[in-house]
């Protein structure tokens, strides 16, 4: 019998996010044997590998862990899970009376996990005791107007009623792709090379700015699309085909899987935004201040 559990769910995720198992470890606070054996044992109650190893990274010169075909399907799944079973505890705190020295953080699931980790650890460094609580949600704005959240970070900040934004960094939207890939013949990329193209992406096509600022205006078709949520997934998606996808640079950059690929400006200006940390104009709690604050102090991932 298949018992799926939520460290199920959570070392699958960190494993594909952290890209080798060194350092899923030690983001896990467990030791590296420890975490293969319960993958190996995972692997083995679903019947199906998850993740295989490829070359070491020379930047690292340990094994890059690489999400399955099967691994991804699993992969994706488990991060809408855990965003679910996140939100379902912060609807029972909510209903108990959420703690006073408690901030809830919410992202998009496309954002920096590492950039808002050294955040998280910069603020309770000083705040030991404040509890914190971040999680991905699919309209981080909504949530914190609906009063589920205390500081949402987003890539835009569009005019909003009892809304403030504080910018937190600039990062800049690039086009990945295999290095064999026809497009790396170009030195930028513009809204006509994606007709035909296969696109993997983060969000609903229609929702994105790619289609709204590029591909509707131009009446552009993709040839095929592709939703996965995660950004390790959709880079180890696209080293295994002929699909390209839009990303934050700074996205790129963190994540392992990238090392093989090619990136590319949209435009030939290129595509730079600001990514903000919105709070509601009410909150004047010193503590939300501070952590807004780590956050533009936290920098790009190394």
């Amino acid at each position: 019998m298949i018992r799926i559990e939520r460290k199920h769910l959570a070392m699958v995720t960190t494993i594909a996010q952290a890209g080798t198992m060194t350092a899923a470890a030690d983001a896990l606070a467990i030791t590296q044997p420890a975490l293969s054996k319960q993958l190996a044992q995972l692997e083995a109650m679903l019947g199906v590998k998850l993740f295989e190893r490829t070359a070491k990274s020379s930047a690292t010169a340990q094994m890059t862990m690489r999400l399955t075909r099967a691994g991804r399907r699993f992969e994706t799944r488990a991060r809408k899970l855990l965003a679910d079973l996140t939100d379902f505890d912060n609807e029972l705190a909510d209903q108990a009376g959420a703690a006073a020295g408690r901030l809830r953080i919410a992202t998009d699931v496309i954002h920096d996990d590492l950039r808002l980790a050294r955040a998280m650890r910069s603020f309770a460094a000083a705040h030991g005791n404040m509890e914190l609580d971040a999680h991905p949600v699919a309209d981080p704005l909504e949530a914190l107007a609906d009063g589920h959240v205390d500081i949402a970070v987003v890539g835009e900040a569009p005019r909003r009623a009892g809304i403030r934004f504080a910018p937190i960094g600039e990062d800049e939207l690039v086009v990945v792709m295999a290095e064999a890939h026809p497009l790396t013949a170009r030195k930028t990329i513009a809204a006509v090379d994606f007709s035909g193209q296969e696109l993997v992406y983060h969000l609903d096509l229609e929702r994105s700015i790619l289609f709204r600022r590029y591909l509707r205006p131009a009446n552009i078709r993709v040839g095929g699309f592709h939703r996965i949520e995660s950004p390790a997934a959709i880079l180890a998606s696209l080293a295994e085909s002929d699909a390209i996808t839009l990303l934050p640079r700074r996205i790129v950059d963190a994540v392992p899987q990238a090392t093989s690929l090619e990136t590319r400006p949209l435009a030939p200006d290129g595509y730079r935004f600001t990514w903000y940390a919105a709070t509601r104009s009410d909150d004047v709690r010193p503590e939300t201040h501070a952590f807004v604050t780590c956050l533009s102090e936290a920098g790009p991932a190394q």
